[in-house]
């Protein structure tokens, strides 16, 4: 039997589309999979519908926004390495914790590593030891792997430079949901929020920071025109106390945002998504090139498009091309522009979602792009059985 275990060191996992569809993927090529992670109480507990897929949770569980991230992957490596009889041929890491843990694993133990790379660390100066140190583990451990994930070529290119990895041990694999595109509007957030049922919404969703634009967000909120409404949802758990969140709620001089500040589960994540007009996935320009340089890493701008929604996105390379070339959406330069954007796609709005379907199924199928990984993984796994 083919088996793989996935290493995830992280309380959200719920929210970690990548590695989700990874151990879904897995499963449906006849794999059985261990999903080894960890227990935030303010998150919500992953679970999947297959019965090929297992989650152990390491017994320390936190409380917290965020978990010590050193602390965690040492605490799940020490947990891999002496809870368990059986050894992880085959492991998965998911993020940079899952890397430097199936690092640490595989000085002890033999092993073949898929690295998931979610995010890209680079840009920052190594002017201490431990950034020196981190850098140079994370580049071990990428060049150890038997395989690394990226989520399209720029991005690869930017890999392949500050890792110094082999270009053909890098497979692209778009951040994407699984299965095929199909519109399913929605009323979830209508009835959530209470809003009316013909409100047109625009929907921000994900974390609430200046990576991810959402003062922009905000501002350029104040130029809707009734009866639309923007929407910013956070994947984490926020209080309306908090001084970043205060300050989003004071840039909200019109009252046309409305925060939703509770997470939901991942399975409901098509009917928040399904309740939007018309999408925003807005990232900054000025905190790096992980966001920079996010291209088809962004999960939103997939998700959207899965759903046939048109996307308003930055102005980024890459990012910003792709929704231009395939006409899915339209890039935001500025606040004051919103409102021609918005006016843009309600004018063609059934092209719009015609378009967005296509797209999705032609250049952002997930299960497509995993066979790539498949075909890497399988003989490793097939010799292990």
């Amino acid at each position: 039997m083919k088996r793989v275990s996935v290493f995830a060191p992280m309380g959200t996992l719920d929210h970690q589309t990548g590695i989700l569809n990874a151990a879904n993927s897995f499963a449906a090529a006849g794999y059985e999979v261990e999903v080894l992670t960890v227990r935030n109480r303010r998150f919500e507990e992953v679970r999947f519908e297959s019965p090929r897929i297992r989650v152990r949770a390491m017994p320390i569980h936190f409380d917290s926004d965020r978990e010590p991230r050193a602390l965690v992957t040492l605490l799940f490596l020490g947990w891999v390495l002496l809870a368990f009889w059986r050894s992880h041929p085959l492991v998965f890491a998911g993020g940079i914790r899952g890397l430097l843990a199936a690092y640490g694993y595989a000085l002890f133990r033999r092993c073949s590593i898929v690295n998931y790379q979610t995010e890209l660390y680079i840009g920052a100066k190594l002017d201490t030891r431990g950034k020196k140190l981190f850098k140079a583990l994370e580049r071990r451990a990428a060049r150890r792997s038997l395989l690394t994930i990226e989520h399209d070529a720029s991005r690869r290119e930017l890999l392949v430079a500050d890792l110094g990895v082999d270009p053909r041990r890098v497979a692209i694999v778009p951040n994407a949901p699984r299965g095929p595109a199909a519109w399913r509007p929605s009323d979830f957030l209508h009835r959530r929020l209470g809003l009316e049922p013909d409100t047109p919404i625009l929907l921000s969703p994900g974390s609430l920071s200046e990576f991810f634009a959402s003062s922009l967000v905000v501002e350029a909120a104040q130029h809707l025109a009734p009866p639309w409404r923007c929407v910013v949802h956070s994947a984490q758990p926020r209080s309306r106390d908090e001084p970043y969140i205060r300050r989003l709620l004071e840039l909200d001089k019109t009252g046309r945002t409305v925060f939703s500040l509770d997470p939901i589960p991942y399975d409901q994540i098509d009917a928040l998504l399904g309740s939007a007009a018309v999408g925003m996935a807005l990232y900054s320009s000025e905190v790096g090139q992980n966001t920079s340089s996010v291209g088809l890493a962004s999960g939103k701008l997939s998700h959207f498009l899965k759903l046939g929604i048109p996307v308003i996105v930055s102005p980024l390379p890459g990012l910003a091309d792709f929704v231009r070339e395939h006409g899915v959406g339209d890039v935001l330069e500025s606040a004051q522009q919103l409102p021609e954007l918005i006016a843009r796609i309600e004018r063609d709005a059934q092209g719009y979602r015609r378009r967005a379907l296509a797209c999705f199924d032609a250049h952002l199928a997930y299960e497509r792009a995993f066979e790539s990984v498949l075909a890497v993984t399988d003989p490793v796994a097939e010799r292990e059985a």
